[in-house]
């Protein structure tokens, strides 16, 4: 599997999901199209109008990326509005296994302070290695297991397990 897109902002560490969608709309509003509106307003506004200008966004993070709460919502903007992956130093494991639940694909590589915004990026799961095609630079990182890559192609946890009628 390879994604390609632009780098669309780089974020700090401890970016937590209080910051990618307020508390304040996890009750009000159910539709996740609806709510990513409200993706990063806190520290980004104009945010989610931004980024349905890129084609195939990818985020870059520097470590801890999605901290915070067990907010569920969090990836699912994300996923709303367009982002192809996630490329983070390290992220919260909880959101980590929310985003992978939802098949939105992420990798643990530091490229933060590599790469800005535009570059366009190559990732190649299979081969563990990110190519900066702006800057021709190239970055390894510990690829997945089969078994999560295999959720991703499906686009979730859940169309994975309704595929194969549950877990081997």
């Amino acid at each position: 599997m390879k994604i390609r897109g632009q780098v669309f902002h780089i974020f700090p560490d401890n970016t937590n999901t209080d910051e990618i969608i307020s508390g304040k709309y996890k009750y009000d509003e159910l539709d996740l199209e609806k709510l990513a509106v409200h993706t990063f307003e806190s520290v980004y506004p104009g945010f989610y109008d931004e980024i349905k200008n890129f084609e195939s966004p990818i985020l870059v993070a520097a470590r801890n990326f999605g901290c915070g709460s067990s907010r569920e919502q969090a990836p699912h903007v994300l996923k709303a509005c367009g982002v192809r992956c996630i490329v983070a130093a390290s992220f919260a494991r909880i959101f980590f296994r929310n985003a992978i639940n939802i098949g939105l694909p992420l990798v643990e590589c530091d490229i933060a302070g590599d790469v800005k915004k535009g570059d366009e990026l190559e990732i190649d799961f299979e081969g563990g290695v990110i190519r900066n095609l702006t800057s021709n630079e190239e970055f390894s990182f510990k690829k997945l297991p089969p078994f999560l890559m295999e959720i991703f192609a499906e686009g979730g946890l859940i169309p994975y397990l309704k595929k194969r009628g549950g877990f081997r």
